[in-house]
């Protein structure tokens, strides 16, 4: 019971959260992808992990979206959990091409749990692994910020997969894709 009372008091926060984060306007209301980018991580910088940031090069043609705040929010959630997990090292890679917009996040901890790997992003299964040395540690979730996530960066246009590293590296993937024209369309009109 106490599991659920905080886990609805969690759901409050980030509906709450989504609330603050979609009272922006002109002439911030339209933002390049890497501006984007850097929204999301800033709050999660200082917290012990380096977060290092990969934009190409060459920012020709760069894509512009609306500062939508169901991407914010799925974004920093994606990159709140790299955080929490890592041991050392998250990082987030922007990609565009002329069709599509990639962000992925990479972390360098333990990985996915493989018996959750089909499951991610359903609510109720929850990434955090509970090992011989949490005897006496009470789940820290019932993996609702996740779902929402999820379901929210989908809602945008967005398609999301998410992988374990291949050996010998470790850590998890989480992998954004939306076609340019869904990333680029106006709030007004985003896919519902």
């Amino acid at each position: 019971v106490r599991l659920l009372r905080e886990q609805s008091a969690r759901c409050r926060d980030i509906l709450s959260k989504i609330t603050e984060l979609s009272s922006s306007g002109e002439p911030f209301d339209r933002m390049p992808l890497t501006a984007l980018i850097e929204e999301v991580v800033a709050p999660h910088r200082n917290f012990g992990v380096i977060i290092e940031v990969s934009v190409p090069v060459e920012r020709n043609a760069e894509p512009v979206g609306a500062r939508n705040p169901a991407i914010l929010y799925g974004l920093g959630n994606l990159l709140e959990n790299a955080v929490d997990f890592a041991r050392e090292r998250v990082v987030v890679d922007a990609l565009w091409s002329g069709e599509a917009v990639d962000v992925t996040i990479t972390d360098d901890g333990p990985g996915f749990a493989p018996e959750i790997m089909d499951r991610i992003g359903e609510p109720y299964v929850t990434s955090r692994r509970r090992g011989p040395e949490d005897v006496n540690v009470e789940a820290s979730g019932l993996g609702l910020g996740f779902f929402i996530a999820k379901t929210l960066l989908e809602r945008s246009g967005a398609t999301l997969s998410f992988e374990n590293r291949a050996f010998p590296d470790r850590g998890a993937t989480s992998k954004v894709r939306w076609s340019r024209s869904d990333f680029e369309r106006p709030l007004t009109f985003a896919a519902s």
